[in-house]
């Protein structure tokens, strides 16, 4: 694995390469237009502008994992502040805060360029076109989604859905207006465009940051739960997991190392990361609750493979599917959160057999073996509560569960109110998100709204 890693690695930093190269080449031709299938492809794999750290980083900063110290929260920019205590500036004052809203576009605008070119090629190149056109649009339903868990209400299954979406870019055409969508508006085009790109895709990728048909599945079964249509949830994450189901055994890992998982490890279906912003960094006093250390007993692996105890007793994440530690967080997809999508699905839809056989094909490769014993819970309700628990002990600081939280807030079995302290001026400061809280959709930045006139959130 590590080998195959590395030589996929290497094949991803020389696409790099040759995809830089092709955009200065352009630059320098006074052209921005793709020509071939080549050209279209290197755009792609451009994974610097696509892959990596071009996804909102608000999807993790404003979850209940982590909590910062009072010397962090004092180096933190106002804009950082605001967001930390609950605030939702529509102010984005700096350059590097406005990526969070522009990298998601960026990725977006790409995949637009690509899908409006493909009609004008007419060269074979030996290259396959719905390959290609498959890969733009899984980046584009994918790219809407994210943006949608951040800058849009969450969809109501109860509703009609008509409230406002996130502008919607389906042209390489910057002449087109930017204008807000509807919820149903946004999640239609979302699905569209992932349904389309399973449809075009060959079952696994070449290399881990290009999309496939299994990433289109795996991130229509996020989408569906997120819809909280759990029967297409179930058929969606059945079908991926028929083309792979590879889990990762803690059992046979050294789970004591800094960073005990590899990046592209044999869980990845889809690589690619959000860029953190500081505040969420463990190098500047950035730690995980202790609520959620508390949720994991003493023969879980994770308590080990995930946590590191720092000399102050606060513990600092380092489960990272990144392989390394930092503020940026991994939000592609893996067959472990397909697992519990199936899992939690199926106990919605009636199938508890179905589910307890997906719960505990992972947690026996997550509870040390000497002391496994399956979940045999004959219950639903109880067997939804162990499910939901066990998706936030898995999938910590995978950009998934502020996604959850807005899903189950809606549930009056499952709201949480989120709370975090700071000694401030001598004194204790209390600042809590409630369940259904507006600050569960952040505000467009305020320049975005001066230039297209769109309605503010």
């Amino acid at each position: 694995m590590r080998i195959l890693i590395l030589i996929l690695f290497t094949a991803f930093i020389c696409t790099i390469i040759s995809c830089e190269k092709f955009l200065d080449e352009k630059t320098l031709k006074s052209s921005t237009v793709p020509s071939t299938l080549e050209d279209m492809q290197a755009l792609l794999d451009a994974g610097n502008r696509i892959n990596l750290g071009n996804y909102p980083a608000l999807l993790e900063t404003g979850t209940d994992d982590y909590f910062i110290t009072e010397e962090a929260y004092a180096n933190l920019s106002s804009f950082q502040r605001d967001i930390y205590t609950f605030g939702n500036p529509d102010l984005y004052p700096s350059t590097s805060d406005m990526t969070i809203w522009r990298n998601p576009y960026y990725v977006i605008a790409i995949a637009n360029t690509v899908l409006d070119g493909l009609s004008s090629i007419t060269e074979d190149s030996g290259l396959d076109e719905r390959q290609i056109a498959g890969q733009a649009l899984f980046h584009r339903g994918f790219g809407h989604f994210l943006l949608a868990q951040v800058y849009c209400p969450p969809y109501d299954s109860k509703s009609d859905n008509s409230g406002l979406g996130i502008p919607l870019r389906l042209t390489s055409d910057n002449n087109v207006k930017s204008t807000r969508s509807t919820i149903k508006e946004t999640y239609d085009i979302v699905i569209t465009d992932l349904k389309q790109a399973a449809e075009l895709l060959d079952d696994l990728p070449q290399v881990l940051t290009r999309p496939s048909r299994i990433s289109a599945l795996a991130a229509l079964s996020r989408v569906y739960l997120c819809m909280e249509d759990y029967e297409e949830a179930q058929r969606c994450a059945r079908s991926a997991l028929s083309i792979k189901d590879d889990l990762l055994d803690l059992n046979q890992m050294d789970i004591a190392q800094n960073f005990p998982f590899e990046m592209m490890n044999e869980e990845t279906i889809f690589f690619s990361y959000s860029a953190g912003l500081s505040m969420m960094n463990p190098s500047r006093s950035s730690y995980m609750h202790q609520e959620l250390y508390e949720l994991y007993n003493e023969h879980d692996l994770r308590k080990q493979a995930y946590f590191k105890k720092e000399s102050n007793g606060h513990y600092t994440f380092k489960g990272s599917y990144l392989g390394r530690g930092s503020s940026s967080f991994f939000n592609g997809l893996t067959t472990s959160e397909v697992v519990l999508n199936l899992a939690e699905s199926s106990v919605r839809t009636g199938n508890l057999l179905e589910a307890k056989s997906e719960l505990n094909k992972l947690l026996i490769r997550r509870i040390d073996s000497e002391f496994f014993e399956p979940i045999s819970i004959e219950d639903a309700e109880h067997l939804l509560r162990v499910i939901l628990e066990e998706r936030r002990k898995e999938l910590v600081r995978r950009g998934i569960r502020w996604s959850d939280l807005r899903r189950l807030n809606k549930d009056d079995r499952f709201m949480k109110s989120i709370v975090r302290r700071l000694i401030l001026e001598g004194g204790e400061r209390v600042f809590v998100l409630e369940p259904n809280s507006e600050n569960y959709i952040y505000k467009i930045p305020q320049e975005v709204i001066q230039i297209t006139g769109m309605e503010q959130n």
